[in-house]
């Protein structure tokens, strides 16, 4: 901002009363020795004005008293000097005693206007500081950022505005002590801060921050606690509306996901006290029966699984596992059929330490998933340690994923348009979000490489690192002990 150039003679303090005083002396002399050779071509009485010169240079610069001096000083030199009789304090013309009165009243005049004009501009440049710090105040604590995190700054700005060693803006009411003077600060009746600042600032420094910075300084922190109750208002407003979006996509998808088994389940066991069924059909209807009670089961499982990741509760328990068999648990866990998945594990994969429990159920979730998707067609895992980082993948042979949808998957209840998310009503959305979140518990990563068609691999990794005799590598995820 462009603050402009204090006018000469009106800017910084007032020099010393001694260098007035020289300078009066001097000003004076000057003027009547200049009035020598001005008198060969002017009357000395009409020459009289020039002493106005030193006498609006003193007033302005030094003030009125040191003027009001000079102003005689002039009177007594131009009486002395050029009015006759020369060399004494008489007059012999009345005239002249006119001349000498008139030009006294006029540098009485001056005198007071260049006080009055330097008080003026003094206070205009005040005033322009204070609306200056007003302004940077305003940008700082209306700024958009936390009003905690910006007290400091405009603290800052406020010491150097006022010229004190330090300064300190605080919500609510804090005591004063000896060497802090607490400045309440108010909106309305209710103290919303206060300002310290040092004891002992200079009087008119003091009322002048009392008087003029502070009631503005009010204002601005009034408006900075408001402005983040209403941006907090609106946080709330989004979070709840998030959360209501949130519930109705679980209840939609639960009411859905909950009564198709229950209703087959019911179903079956309806069919069950039929007398007509044969031993072959009876089986058929248990063995149905079974698998629906499992398929809720996991669903259950599931949603307890999310809950306690979303609400922060679900704390690794690491201890030492091997993958492979944390892998060969996972598929047992989705499916009887262990043909339908081919391992390709490394040799001697390191060990990993992890909960063995919660990383079963990430894996199962993406066994779960890439079977779900992979048109009949092996699932592979396969195990390896790449640049010090043990890699898994889980590779189908599925239609694969588009782009668009890789970072989405990952969102409960998010069942995309296409690809691994479609065409199967049985999906609840939730497996992938579960993986991802126990996994990244486990201080793992997980990721998806796929493209329409051409299938989807899931790569899952941890961090690996010597064990302490240096045999084999481990992992350690965060928050591990």
């Amino acid at each position: 901002m462009h603050r402009g150039v204090d006018p000469i003679l009106l800017r910084g303090q007032r020099p010393g009363v001694a260098a007035g005083v020289a300078a009066a002396v001097g000003g004076v002399g000057v003027v009547t020795a200049l009035l020598y050779p001005l008198g060969q071509i002017a009357p000395v009485v009409s020459l009289g004005v020039v002493y106005l010169l030193p006498v609006l240079v003193l007033s302005t610069y030094w003030g009125l008293a040191l003027g009001v001096t000079t102003s005689l000083g002039s009177a007594a030199a131009f009486n002395f000097f050029h009015l006759p009789p020369m060399g004494r304090f008489t007059i012999a013309d009345s005239r002249n005693w006119v001349a000498l009165l008139a030009f006294l009243a006029v540098a009485l005049v001056a005198s007071s206007v260049a006080e009055a004009a330097r008080s003026r501009a003094a206070e205009a440049i005040d005033r322009r500081r204070e609306a200056d710090l007003a302004a940077a105040l305003t940008r700082l604590l209306l700024g958009g950022g936390r009003l905690a995190d910006a007290l400091a700054l405009a603290s800052r700005r406020l010491a150097e505005a006022i010229g004190a060693a330090s300064a300190s803006i605080e919500l609510g009411a804090v005591a004063g002590d000896d060497r802090r003077s607490a400045i309440p600060l108010r909106d309305g009746s209710e103290q919303i801060g206060t300002l310290v600042v040092p004891v002992g600032l200079p009087a008119g420094q003091g009322e002048r921050l009392r008087e003029r910075i502070v009631p503005a300084l009010e204002s601005i922190l009034a408006a900075g606690l408001a402005r983040e109750r209403l941006q907090a208002e609106v946080v709330e407003t989004v979070s709840l509306r998030r959360s209501d979006e949130i519930k109705t996509a679980v209840l939609r998808s639960v009411s859905h996901d909950l009564r198709t088994p229950v209703t087959a389940i019911l179903t079956g066991a309806t069919a069950l006290r039929s007398a007509g069924l044969d031993e072959h059909e009876r089986d058929d209807v248990e063995v149905g029966i079974i698998d629906d009670a499992t398929r809720l089961s996991r669903l259950i499982d599931k949603l307890l699984d999310l809950s306690r990741l979303q609400a922060g509760t679900a704390e690794p328990q690491p201890t030492w596992c091997a993958i492979d068999e944390v892998l060969r648990e996972a598929v047992a866990h989705v499916t009887a059929d262990a043909t339908a998945f081919s391992f390709a594990l490394d040799p001697d994969l390191p060990l990993v330490r992890a909960d063995a429990t919660q990383i079963e159920r990430a894996f199962a979730n993406l066994v779960e998933n890439a079977a779900r998707y992979a048109a009949g067609k092996p699932v592979s895992l396969r195990a390896r340690v790449v640049g010090g980082r043990l890699l898994v993948r889980v590779v189908d042979q599925g239609p694969g994923i588009a782009p668009r949808e890789h970072e989405r998957i990952f969102s409960p209840f998010y069942r995309g348009a296409g690809g691994i998310a479609s065409g199967d009503a049985r999906g609840s959305g939730l497996g992938l979000a579960i993986a991802k979140g126990f996994i990244e518990a486990n201080g793992g990563t997980i990721a998806v490489e796929s493209l329409p068609g051409q299938g989807t691999s899931f790569v899952v990794s941890f961090p690996v690192e010597l064990v302490a005799d240096g045999s084999s590598f481990a992992s350690t995820p965060a928050g591990a002990k």
